[in-house]
């Protein structure tokens, strides 16, 4: 595939995610993904065969081209803080940049999140893990060296996700809500960055009788 096949199938997909988040697996038809993407119908196909491999593509491109990085990054030989500044500030730095992975996410949830399922299943192959797990991992290891306390390593994941992913569902409340004045996005998201980090490690770090 030449570049210029790349670029094409990356704009397909980028309107595809956008059909798909207003109108749902279900609700979405080719011709509306053709029209988003400003190409004929008969070129979407030259690509995507039909409308659900074209929904299965989608996660391949989330998991396996932007969250294998961060897999790569928790497998190196680094001190536990590091390793847990390096998933919170790369996690939100891809969410960041791919704003409506979140909101994609969210929508296949509430279908029932059957294919979500499916592809995780299927691309844990390729990628060995998904950081979720990786991101387990490194604290089950974390607690063995006594680098962090005793405590429900599962729960802690789900936290400092939670923790990277709620801006970007919330943004426009935390807009309104929290700043009343000048809003600075990249600074704001920089300052989240930092303040997730602090909060989890600082809470988790042992200290005194609580180990």
């Amino acid at each position: 595939m030449n570049n210029q096949d790349v670029s094409k199938e990356e704009l397909i997909i980028k309107a595809a995610m956008d059909v798909f988040i207003e109108k749902g697996r279900s609700g979405a038809r080719m011709q509306d993904i053709a029209n988003r993407a400003g190409v004929n119908k008969a070129l979407l196909h030259y690509y995507f065969r039909n409308k659900e491999t074209l929904y299965e593509k989608i996660f391949e491109t989330i998991f396996v081209r932007y969250f294998s990085q961060i897999n790569i990054l928790l497998e190196a030989d680094v001190p536990f803080e590091e390793s847990l500044r390096t998933f919170i500030y790369m996690y939100i730095d891809i969410l960041r940049d791919n704003p409506k992975f979140v909101s994609f996410m969210c929508r296949e949830l509430s279908e029932g999140g059957a294919v979500l399922n499916k592809q995780i299943s299927n691309i844990t192959k390729a990628i060995e893990s998904i950081p979720p797990v990786k991101l387990i991992k490194l604290l089950e290891n974390a607690q063995k060296d006594g680098n962090i306390i005793k405590g429900n390593v599962r729960q802690l994941m789900i936290t400092i996700i939670g923790a990277c992913v709620y801006y970007f569902l919330a943004e426009p409340l935390i807009k309104i809500l929290i700043v009343k004045d000048s809003y600075d996005t990249s600074r704001f998201i920089e300052e989240r960055k930092q303040s997730i980090f602090e909060t989890i490690y600082y809470g988790i770090k042992p200290r005194g009788d609580n180990q």
